[in-house]
C-alpha cells in the first residue's frame, strides 16, 4: 500500500526534500502548485518535476488516497461521488450546485457515524472509523479539480465531525492556509448533532467558522427519541451555550430541522421555539425529510411543511427552506452507500 504524499507534504516538507527532491526546496513549491492549482493528482502528470523524481516518488507515494467508483449526476446538476479508500472502505462526497449557481460540496468525516439519528441513513452504518485528514482532504480536491469558480463547503457528510475533531481541526487549518486552499473561513460550515463541548471547542479555536446545529425538535423527549445523542447533551444546556457563544463571539448559529410527518410539525414545538430568548442569534433552516424506509419516519406533505414554516416567520423568525438537491440520484447520506453495499 502507498502512503500519502499529502501527509508527508504537510507534516514533514523537511524529510521529503531530503530524501525525494535532491536537497532543493524550490521542488516543494512546484508540487504545492501542482496539486492545488493544477490540480495534478497522478505524479506522472506534474510536468514541472524532472522523471527521476517523479518516478521515485511515484513508487512510495500517491496524491490522493481516495478512488472515484460511482458518480451519480441528478439533472439540477448536483453530482454524488462514491470513494473508495485504501482500507476499501467507502465514503461519499455531494458537489451541490443551487439554483443560483453556487457551488457547494458536502464533504465526510467519518466511515459510518455513531449518533444514530433515527432519519439518518449513514446512522444505519454504525461506526467503522474516523476519516484521516488526508482523506477529507482528498475529497475536497477531488471535487475542486472539477469545478473552475469558488465553492463553499459543508461538513455535512458521513459521520459527526465534531467526533473527529483532530482530523476536522487539521483539515480546517490546511484550508485557510494560503500555501494551500487559502480559503476564507465564511466559506465553511460545519455541521454537527448538537455535541456541546465540541461547539465550544470549534469556537474557541475558529470564532468566525459557521456552525449549523441539528435540533430537529425543541421538546427533550422527542428530540431524544429521534437523535439519543441528546440524552447526553440535552436541549436545554445546548442553547443556554449558545446563548453565550453568541454574546461572546457575535455569531448566527443555524438550527436545522428536519420536519418528519406525525412527529415534529405542531404547535408544541413552536411555543418552544417562541421561548428563546434571543431570536436574531438563530437562523432556522426547515428541511423536509428525505424518503427513508423507516416506520414512523414519513415525508410531510407540502401543506404541513408551509404551515410551520409560517407559523414560525409569524413568531419573528428568520427561515430558510431546503429544497432537496439531487434527489433523483439518492444524495441524501448514505444513500449511494446502502445501494452500492
Amino acid at each position: 500500500m502507498k502512503k500519502s504524499l499529502l501527509k508527508i507534504l504537510f507534516k514533514n516538507q523537511e524529510y521529503l526534500i531530503n530524501s525525494y527532491l535532491d536537497n532543493n526546496q524550490y521542488r516543494i513549491n512546484q508540487l504545492i502548485h501542482a496539486i492545488f492549482v493544477k490540480k495534478k493528482f497522478n505524479i506522472q502528470d506534474i510536468t514541472t518535476i524532472p522523471k527521476k523524481i517523479k518516478n521515485s516518488l511515484e513508487k512510495e507515494f500517491e496524491i490522493l488516497n481516495l478512488l472515484s467508483i460511482k458518480k451519480n449526476i441528478s439533472k439540477d446538476g448536483t453530482i454524488k461521488f462514491l470513494f473508495k479508500l485504501s482500507d476499501d472502505n467507502c465514503i461519499e462526497s455531494v458537489l451541490l450546485k443551487d439554483k443560483n449557481n453556487r457551488i457547494t460540496f458536502c464533504i465526510s468525516t467519518q466511515i459510518g457515524c455513531k449518533m444514530n439519528c433515527k432519519f439518518c441513513m449513514t446512522g444505519k452504518m454504525g461506526f467503522i472509523r474516523n476519516l484521516d485528514y488526508t482523506e477529507i482532504i482528498s475529497q475536497i480536491l477531488y471535487l475542486s479539480a472539477i469545478v473552475n469558480k469558488n465553492f463553499n463547503i459543508v461538513f455535512m457528510g458521513m459521520g459527526e465531525p465534531l467526533d473527529n475533531y483532530i482530523n476536522l481541526y487539521k483539515t480546517i487549518n490546511i484550508l485557510i492556509d494560503k500555501n494551500y486552499f487559502g480559503f476564507s473561513i465564511s466559506r465553511i460550515t460545519v455541521s454537527t448533532s448538537g455535541i456541546i463541548n465540541g461547539i465550544n471547542r470549534l469556537l474557541n479555536d475558529f470564532p468566525s467558522i459557521n456552525i449549523s446545529i441539528s435540533i430537529n425538535s425543541m421538546i427533550k423527549k422527542t428530540r431524544e427519541e429521534l437523535m439519543p445523542i441528546a440524552k447526553n447533551n440535552p436541549i436545554d444546556k445546548l442553547f443556554s451555550e449558545l446563548y453565550k457563544n453568541h454574546k461572546k463571539y457575535k455569531n448566527r448559529f443555524t438550527l436545522e430541522y428536519v420536519l418528519i410527518k406525525n412527529k415534529n410539525i405542531n404547535i408544541d414545538e413552536i411555543y418552544e421555539f417562541k421561548k428563546l430568548k434571543n431570536k436574531n442569534a438563530f437562523l432556522i433552516n426547515i428541511i423536509p425529510l428525505n424518503n427513508i424506509n423507516e416506520i414512523n419516519i414519513i415525508k410531510p406533505n407540502e401543506k404541513e411543511i408551509k404551515w410551520f414554516c409560517n407559523k414560525l416567520i409569524e413568531s419573528g423568525f428568520k427561515v430558510t427552506r431546503r429544497y432537496r438537491r439531487g434527489e433523483d440520484i439518492n444524495s441524501a447520506c448514505g444513500q449511494l452507500y446502502w445501494k452500492y453495499q
